[in-house]
């Protein structure tokens, strides 16, 4: 299988191999329809190099290496309009059951909240200087990652430490332009309802992204996006959490001017900084 080889070799792989294979693992439905001049074309090196990055991996050459991306595809399309039929109890049934609810919760998202309830949701958020977010238990790692994403921008974004003593030092210098989104994936919250009741009294906006309807932080914020946390085993799914998230993220970013601009910026610095050898130099000249 192309991928497992690919995995296996990459750290070995030289930069020209590498922009080829991650081009194949990316876009493996583009690539099923090029030949090597045209996938060469499209990531910028040599046929020759793709004929010998498909040698590297152990095929006899480029149309060996087509056809087993060929199959990936092939056994995808099958997988979509002539399933397997999976045992109740079968890992495979489980999993599959679960992307599924998965699916079914992200859809709900948007049946839950139309257009113009995240209109007033955006007016929330709209004048919004720095934005904080609050959650407990393994939330906290939802709330992290969103927030990096906004400071990776240049939005002003804090996830607060679920530790009191933190949370409070944090909380004592809400002014009334900071915004407090709190996030409950069940429906618990009690610590994070609290904390956006404090935000309240101090003036700040707030906004509930929840999973259950049940959690107590739908009932302390000023708006709420509801995101099913519909589970098909024990444990309650953070997906549609997670996507309602990285959704508002977006509309965050895209309410600056400077968020095309700054996308740019960070582009070409990363790639100045993993150029090597000849390029650095002509880009230095320059």
């Amino acid at each position: 299988m192309y991928r497992q080889k690919i995995r296996e070799y990459y750290e070995h792989l030289s930069p020209s191999y590498r922009r080829v294979a991650d081009f194949v693992m990316s876009h493996y439905y583009e690539a099923a329809f090029m030949t090597a001049a045209q996938l060469a074309d499209a990531v910028d090196v040599d046929t020759t190099t793709v004929v010998r990055f498909s040698q590297r991996l152990g095929y006899n050459g480029y149309p060996e290496l087509l056809q087993d991306i060929r199959k990936q595809v092939k056994n995808e399309i099958y997988s979509v309009y002539e399933p397997q039929t999976l045992s109740q109890n079968d890992p495979a049934a489980l999993f599959k059951l679960q992307i599924e609810q998965d699916d079914n919760n992200l859809r709900q998202i948007l049946i839950q909240n139309p257009p113009e309830h995240l209109q007033a949701v955006a007016e929330v958020c709209r004048n919004a200087e720095r934005i904080y977010f609050v959650a407990e238990g393994y939330a906290n790692t939802v709330a992290e990652m969103v927030a990096a994403q906004l400071r990776h921008q240049d939005i002003r974004a804090e996830a607060v430490a679920e530790d009191p003593v933190r949370r409070a030092a944090t909380l004592a210098n809400l002014g009334s332009r900071d915004l407090v989104i709190g996030i409950s994936a069940t429906e618990y919250g009690e610590s994070v309802a609290r904390a956006l009741s404090f935000a309240q009294m101090q003036g700040c906006p707030t906004l509930g992204v929840v999973g259950s309807l049940d959690s107590s932080v739908n009932r302390a914020v000023d708006k709420v996006i509801y995101a099913p946390s519909d589970m098909s085993g024990p444990l309650p799914s953070i997906v549609a959490l997670i996507g309602a998230l990285t959704a508002l993220a977006q509309t965050l970013i895209n309410r600056d001017n400077k968020a095309q601009s700054r996308r740019r910026a960070v582009n070409d610095a990363y790639h100045f900084l993993t150029r090597r050898g000849e390029s650095v130099e002509r880009a230095v000249a320059q």
